[in-house]
């Protein structure tokens, strides 16, 4: 009976004497579990630099412009190569002006001389690797992936983070910033242009204009400058006087028949510069020699005053010896890609499409050899081309440059940059909300000392891995080559010569330029913990900035 009356009496695991010892062995178990989903699952890593940005942020310092209130992070490292620090440090405790540069307002001069008062560098992005994908499943191109730095393994930068471009058992070029690959056993010219995926293209596209931020103060700026502001970067054709451009940068049209704006190309080049890299090596921008681009997506939004008036819109992009259409009227949406020295047609496609509304919101991409076509959002069309190998490519990107020159100071020749027109059919109407953005540009590489290790063995030569399109490189088994997001200021595989002795005895491998399988740490996931945010008014960075919480795509 007494047993039977105290089985039905509640029990408490929470006092008496048995408590103390159940919560410390639930804090061993808790810490080994923590320790063993570290080791073998997910580990954290804080981002140094920015060889990746903007995409994942290394230590940098954040600047909005007084002009026009864009924001951007630029390379905050104290060290002697960047230049950073003393520059801005050195304006601020001796009170003398420097220049600021806001690509919004246009690089052609600073958009303001001022001192520096309430800068505070912040830490890096703290991103999430997932250690445990890889064993069981085959990396991907274009993922994001932490690793272990063949030439440093065990040093101060022994883990580095890069985008996955080089995949094992594969040849591999880089042409005008693009990746071609091919089997090992293809021939040079059988080589074909490799494509990101939509939802990647999409998180690496990097700002280049958009109308949204625009001058708060010009006459304060051309009385301070002493000339004249250049003015939005699309500009009506010659003799087209039915533009009105508002100052909140709405284009304004009324005339009924077409018209045209063009893209000036002179004040507002469209090159690969990366903001992030504005104060690195002290000169101005424009004078850093940045590569013009053609891989670019425009976007805006028209609207039409009277559907019932507005006929037709069409941007034509003409760059690397194409002529490229993207229309969308009479009832249709339409791609073409035509020669430039002829007209001839290479390819078209075509849909039967009608705007949802008088006002609508397109986007037109030209990116990895391939054209595409989004209004409100939805894909409405694409169109490849794969019809040029590498060494096409290059002849049509670098007019009157030679492969033979070319080769023989890759970073030297510059592509030629694009002509942009956007033509109308039928006002009156307004554009508004138009951007600019690029994509990713991988640079043209050589090898020099600064980018390899002394202890490794003796220093390469030439040019960097991928660069002669006429004798591809090649990716063996179980090897892996990777590139920095920000390829202006990234220590990527291309160049960084022989791999360390511990490297070597690790991976049984010794070829250079590669990441070997065994080095692979994991895919970054994650940014969990970005850099924080400085309470207004100080120099201390300790507000959570949870907007900036993402995946890593």
């Amino acid at each position: 009976m007494q047993a039977s009356n105290s089985s039905n009496q509640p029990t408490s695991n929470t006092g008496g004497q048995s408590s103390l010892p159940e919560l410390f062995i639930s804090l061993i178990v808790s810490f080994v579990m923590a320790m063993t989903a570290r080791g073998f699952v997910l580990e954290g890593f804080v981002i140094p630099t920015g060889s990746m940005a903007p995409t994942l942020m290394g230590q940098h310092i954040t600047w909005e412009s007084p002009q026009t209130g864009w924001t951007y992070a630029f390379n905050g490292i104290p060290s002697n190569e960047s230049g950073v620090f003393p520059m801005w440090m050195r304006s601020r405790s001796k009170g003398i002006p420097m220049s600021w540069w806001d690509p919004m307002f246009g690089l052609r001069k600073p958009a303001v001389r001022t001192t520096p008062s309430t800068l505070t560098p912040a830490s890096g992005d703290r991103v999430i690797v997932l250690k445990s994908l890889y064993p069981f499943f085959e990396p991907e191109r274009f993922n994001v992936v932490v690793f272990k730095n063949p030439t440093d393994p065990v040093g101060p930068t022994q883990n580095y983070i890069k985008r996955l471009v080089g995949l094992p058992e594969e040849q591999l070029v880089i042409v005008d910033g693009d990746v071609f690959r091919g089997d090992l056993d293809a021939t040079s010219s059988d080589l074909g242009i490799v494509r990101k995926p939509e939802f990647i293209q999409r998180a690496v596209w990097q700002p280049v204009y958009d109308s949204s931020y625009q001058p708060i103060d010009l006459v304060q700026w051309e009385e301070s400058s002493r000339s004249s502001w250049w003015g939005a970067p699309l500009v009506p054709a010659s003799g087209d006087g039915d533009w009105t451009i508002g100052t909140d940068q709405t284009w304004s049209c009324t005339a009924t028949g077409a018209t045209t704006l063009e893209w000036n190309l002179f004040d507002w080049p469209i090159t690969d510069f990366n903001s992030y890299n504005v104060f690195r090596t002290g000169v101005p921008p424009l004078n850093t020699s940045p590569y013009p681009m053609s891989d670019l997506r425009i976007t805006g939004v028209i609207d039409a005053k009277d559907p019932t008036t507005f006929k037709q819109t069409r941007l034509t992009m003409k760059t690397r010896g194409l002529q490229l259409e993207w229309s969308i009227g009479g009832g249709e949406a339409a791609l073409r890609m035509s020669r430039l020295d002829g007209g001839a047609v290479l390819s078209s496609a075509s849909v039967e499409y009608t705007p949802p509304a008088h006002s609508f919101r397109v986007e037109f991409w030209q990116v990895d050899q391939q054209m595409w076509l989004f209004a409100e959002g939805d894909l409405i069309l694409k169109l490849p081309f794969d019809g040029w190998s590498p060494e096409e490519r290059f002849l049509a990107s670098y007019p009157g440059v030679s492969p033979q020159q070319y080769l023989q100071s890759p970073v030297g020749p510059r592509p030629a940059p694009p002509a942009i027109e956007w033509s109308f059919t039928g006002g009156p109407f307004d554009l508004r909300n138009v951007t600019l953005d690029r994509d990713l540009f991988y640079r043209p590489t050589q090898l020099d000392r600064n980018n390899q290790k002394d202890v490794n063995g003796p220093f390469l030569v030439g040019n960097g891995f991928g660069t002669n399109f006429l004798d591809p490189s090649r990716l063996e088994a179980n090897q892996f080559l990777m590139c920095g997001d920000n390829s202006a200021a990234s220590r990527d595989g291309r160049i960084w010569g022989r791999p360390h002795t511990l490297s070597m005895n690790y991976t049984s491998d010794n070829a250079p330029f590669v990441v070997p399988r065994k080095m692979l740490i994991g895919k970054a996931f994650s940014v969990y913990w970005p850099a924080p945010l400085s309470f207004p008014g100080t120099n201390s960075n300790w507000v959570p900035n949870f907007g900036k919480l993402r995946f890593i795509r």
